[in-house]
């Protein structure tokens, strides 16, 4: 019987320590609670209000004013600063127990990307001379060149005066240039080596005509 007593003492002192623990463990835990009710009231009495609820230390910043309209009741004093600082454009941070609060830094615009550079430099005449194969039939004429562009590994341009001609193109191992002038003559347009490393096929103007019957003659 004595025993069954003393271990039951043993037990009640133990549990006692820990329910004190626990107790003050919890309201460790327990964080304040803040209520705001502004109706266009300055951010700076809102906030002189919300720290004097929490009784915490603050710093403001001089200089800040905005008109605030929110209703907040029993919150917790963290949530109810964001809210405050997200609305009035503020940012805080804590040194040493204190918040200093002062006007958020403005968003950096996002540089503009820069634009693609295109390549600079005109193909060498050698490219004239690859070979070119076509079995097609009432074929769109961008989609000829887009063909021999695939075949020669060359940029072709088909500048958007050009129309929307259809063509057969029975080119049998020809080169480019024999491909080219057979096209430019039934279409009546001309290529051009550009400095952007492409072959430009457009419209022969009447510049160009007379330059080119100046040079038959």
């Amino acid at each position: 019987m004595k025993n069954l007593l003393t271990m039951l003492a043993a037990l009640t002192i133990i549990a006692t320590p820990l329910a004190a623990v626990a107790q003050e463990t919890g309201s460790q835990q327990a964080l304040p609670t803040v209520s705001v009710d502004a109706k266009g009231d300055d951010v700076r009495s809102v906030l002189h209000d919300l720290f004097g609820q929490a009784k915490k230390n603050y710093v403001l910043d001089p200089g800040v004013r905005f008109a605030l309209y929110l209703s907040l009741n029993d919150i917790e004093f963290e949530e109810a600063l964001h809210l405050i600082c997200k609305n009035a454009s503020l940012a805080y941070e804590i040194q040493n127990g204190i918040y200093f609060v002062k006007r958020a830094p403005a968003p950096q615009p996002k540089p503009e990307p820069k634009p693609e550079e295109k390549p600079k430099g005109k193909l060498p005449e050698t490219v004239l001379a690859k070979p070119v194969t076509t079995k097609l039939e009432k074929t769109d004429l961008r989609a000829l060149f887009t063909e021999l562009g695939k075949q020669t590994e060359i940029t072709f341009e088909v500048d958007s005066a050009v129309p929307a001609y259809k063509l057969d193109a029975l080119l049998t191992k020809l080169s480019l240039k024999s491909a080219l002038t057979q096209i430019c003559e039934a279409t009546k347009l001309e290529y051009v080596l550009t400095d952007r490393l492409t072959i430009l096929i457009r419209k022969k103007t009447e510049e160009n005509r007379i330059v080119l019957r100046s040079g038959a003659e």
